[in-house]
């Protein structure tokens, strides 16, 4: 990976555990979560490398993961349901598909626009057992895909739409399986990364077929082939990044998401711009992402 990838800071504030990035392609918008403080934040990038907050929407509770499906409606897993976000702020809720004592994490929607979401373990001091990846049907019921994950966390489809990538972020596992949109079928997974230094969290996956993992804990982002080959690693100035996301008209800018979580005076003061969204343009690779799918719409379940 060239040295000369450069991660900028939008100019944005700071916030605890930003994650879920998202691009738009309709509305030529990016939007993310910060999951600590309940926030959904959207935004429109600027010619100068800057930003325009659009809308920022108070939950109220911890939000794991929110996608667009209109040009001002979202699809949001808050701590134990899900939610419709309307224009005008007006909420629907499912029932709790979540136990106490877990909430759900990253998402990602299908080819045939279906919402998958994945689960963690609130007390993120004790090993997580049994939780769960979910798939919302067409018919609006909930299809549980796994029930023995740990930490459930990114997630991202081959650019064909037929291999399903999910990060166990506990056991620093990136696996792959096969996939069919048409019928629902999904292939038993098997490890495709297994990282020994880093601790995986969000992915994009470009054109090429290679994927984009944030690690937590490794102040960067790490570059997989489709066979898990390791292609290079894109370093920032924060201890903590979450996810990443393909965005701009050309997709071939790399939205990150970071947090400030955890970091001490101390540590804030090293890396001042913890927590903060960054943009990486990766034109000069010919690197461009995959185009993400819209949610289509069903009743939530209730």
């Amino acid at each position: 990976m060239p040295a000369t990838l450069e991660p900028r800071p939008l100019p944005t504030d700071r916030f605890v555990l930003a994650e879920g990035p998202q691009w738009d392609a309709g509305t030529g918008t990016i939007s993310w979560v910060d999951v600590e403080a309940g926030l959904l934040v959207v935004a429109r990038p600027l010619p100068d490398a800057g930003v325009e907050v659009l809308r920022t929407h108070d939950f109220g509770e911890r939000v794991g993961f929110a996608t667009r499906f209109g040009d001002a409606k979202f699809v949001v897993a808050l701590e134990r349901r899900l939610a419709v976000i309307d224009a005008l702020g007006g909420i629907t809720t499912s029932r709790e598909l979540v136990p106490p004592g877990r909430r759900f994490n990253d998402g990602v929607v299908d080819p045939l626009g279906r919402l998958l979401v994945g689960t963690l373990t609130l007390d993120e001091s004790q090993p997580g057992e049994g939780n769960q990846l979910l798939r919302l049907e067409h018919d609006g019921t909930v299809t549980v895909i796994d029930d023995d994950l740990r930490l459930s966390n990114g997630l991202g489809f081959s650019p064909a739409g037929d291999v399903l990538y999910h990060v166990d972020s506990q056991r620093a596992t990136v696996f792959a399986r096969s996939y069919d949109a048409a019928t629902g079928e999904i292939g038993a997974r098997h490890a495709l990364v297994e990282l020994a230094d880093a601790i995986p969290d969000g992915l994009a996956v470009d054109v090429a077929g290679d994927l984009w993992v944030g690690l937590w804990d490794r102040s960067g982002v790490r570059r997989f082939g489709a066979d898990g080959t390791v292609h290079g690693d894109v370093p920032l100035p924060v201890p903590h990044v979450t996810s990443v996301a393909f965005m701009g008209s050309a997709l071939d800018h790399l939205l990150v998401t970071t947090a400030s979580r955890d970091l001490d005076a101390d540590a804030l003061h090293a890396a001042p711009d913890a927590g903060r969204v960054f943009s990486i343009d990766l034109s000069g690779l010919g690197v461009t992402g995959a185009p993400a799918t819209r949610w289509r719409p069903v009743p939530l379940p209730v």
